[in-house]
């Protein structure tokens, strides 16, 4: 099939790789079918492309580039939805911005992209009880994690 994106023009896509969102991404409630692109060589970053919206496209990365100990928790729930049986079977992802100021690069770690890839099903979860960042400020690295976590421990009524 052939999808017309204003990023990457038109792109020839195979069914087979596309990827179905159980549930939307947040704020994009009518797009739920998307296909990944390569970023740039030797980056750690990839495209998600909307194949029903061609203006539509997010910046990923594994979150384990810039916060190696990084780990998700699901419910058996988020794991049947993902047609899963464990973590180990699911691709994470977290969303990048990247506005004009470099050091403002950030990645969303509460909310991160669970993709099975063989099952091609995808989901963002919120990371309901964790001390992840909403902002993760890439340039400013794992300082900031921790700085984050001790602010939510501090500002937590649990």
């Amino acid at each position: 099939m052939e999808v017309n994106t204003t990023r990457f023009g038109a792109l020839q896509v195979d069914p087979e790789r596309v990827i179905t969102f159980t549930q939307p991404i947040i704020g994009f409630p009518e797009q739920r079918r998307f296909v990944f692109i390569p970023g740039p060589d030797d980056s750690i970053v990839i495209w998600l492309q909307s194949i029903e919206k061609g203006d539509l496209a997010f910046l990923l990365m594994d979150p384990r580039q810039a916060l190696p100990d990084y780990k998700v928790s699901l419910n058996d729930y988020d794991l049947t939805e993902l047609a899963a049986s464990g973590m180990d079977e699911l691709d994470v992802y977290t969303l990048v911005v990247v506005p004009k100021e470099p050091s403002e690069i950030r990645t969303n770690l509460k909310a991160p992209i669970l993709v099975n890839a063989t099952q091609r099903l995808a989901k963002q979860v919120v990371c309901e009880r964790s001390d992840y960042p909403i902002q993760f400020y890439l340039a400013r690295g794992n300082q900031d994690a921790s700085d984050a976590r001790e602010m939510n421990n501090a500002c937590s009524d649990t």
